[in-house]
This record gives structure tokens, sequence and C-alpha cells, in this order.
């Protein structure tokens, strides 16, 4: 992504130094990415959680919602928060990893 569009697209919640970083850190995905077909995506056959983004400029939230309910996940989160939202929201994030560990860690 070009670096001066990058705060306004990726990261428009963080502050413009900390998405400057991320900008001139980032890395290209692989080219077959994009071309790989997924046979057995995990939430097929393994429970998931998810979070959505309702202020993303890369993915549209609605979108978002949708891949959720197709997952059919175990819970669903949803933060006031644009595509870099494991930066600008670290506490909620890693509290819905949390919970998804210890739900799969407990007997």
């Amino acid at each position: 992504m070009k670096q001066d569009k990058f705060h306004e697209s990726f990261a428009q919640d963080l502050s413009p130094e900390e998405a400057l970083v991320m900008a001139v850190t980032q890395k290209a995905p692989l080219g077959s990415t994009f071309g790989d077909t997924v046979t057995a995506p995990a939430w097929r056959s393994k429970p998931c959680w998810y979070q959505v983004s309702a202020a993303d400029r890369m993915i549209h939230p609605d979108d978002e919602r949708r891949m959720a309910e197709r997952m059919k996940p175990r819970k669903v989160i949803e933060l006031d928060a644009g595509h870099a939202s494991l930066a600008s929201q670290p506490v909620p994030v890693t509290d819905l990893i949390e919970e998804a560990a210890l739900a799969l860690s407990a007997p």
C-alpha cells in the first residue's frame, strides 16, 4: 500500500507516527496468496472467534459480519476500529484471544 495513503486507509485510528512505522515496515503478501485454492478452511472443522472492525476501510464491516456469520463463531465482538484493530484496540482483541485459548484448553 502506498505509504502516503496508509494512515487514512489502513490505520486511521492510530497516531500518524504509529501508522508511519507500519507503512514503512509493511511487506507485500506472497503472490500465491491470491491464487491458491483453499480446500479445507480451518473454520469449518475448528471452533473460532471473530472480531469485526466497524470502521474498517479495507474490508467493509458488512462483509466482515457475513464472514463471521458463515463461520458460526462461538463469539463475535465488534470494535469501533479500523483495519489495524490489533494495534489500535489491543486490550479487547487480546481478551478475545485469551477467552478462545481458555475455552479450548478447558477440560
